[in-house]
């Protein structure tokens, strides 16, 4: 399956919009419901951050999200002009805070856990590239069961 791509403007309000994007490819795929939910939430995770870390150094570069289907796997890229994040796990701190967020390093775990594969780099020309997949069981052994 071809790759979905969509370009935002480094702002709060546009991701629910890659949640939904996300979300749709992965039931195009037929991945389980619980796969379609992660996919939703670290898609969300991985891109409010992308959006935090462009508005930080004042950036109103798009915030490039491709999510594609091969298989049983759906692959996530998402890809910023901001700050490279630096990863600090705090293991205290109110929930509500500013430190409690993805540059901290507490959204990271959440992510990592939901996915079979992570990885987090710096992107050339400045930002960052977020590259991710979830492997599904495949539908005709969830049927099966």
């Amino acid at each position: 399956m071809a790759a979905d791509t969509i370009e935002i403007p480094p702002a709060a309000e546009f991701v629910g919009l890659v949640r939904h994007v996300v979300g749709a490819t992965a039931r195009l795929g037929r991945l389980s419901p619980d796969s379609v939910e992660n996919a939703k939430l670290v898609a969300s995770e991985a891109c409010t951050n992308a959006v935090t870390m462009s508005s930080r150094i004042g950036s109103s570069d798009p915030v490039e999200i491709r999510a594609d289907l091969e298989g049983d796997r759906l692959r996530i890229v998402i890809e910023d002009r901001g700050e490279f994040p630096v990863m600090e796990v705090h293991t205290a701190g109110d929930p509500d805070s500013l430190d409690f967020s993805f540059e901290r390093g507490l959204s990271l775990p959440l992510i990592q856990g939901l996915v079979d594969d992570f990885q987090l780099s710096p992107r050339e020309g400045g930002g960052s590239v977020v590259r991710m997949a979830i492997v599904d069981v495949p539908a005709e052994e969830r049927e099966g069961s």
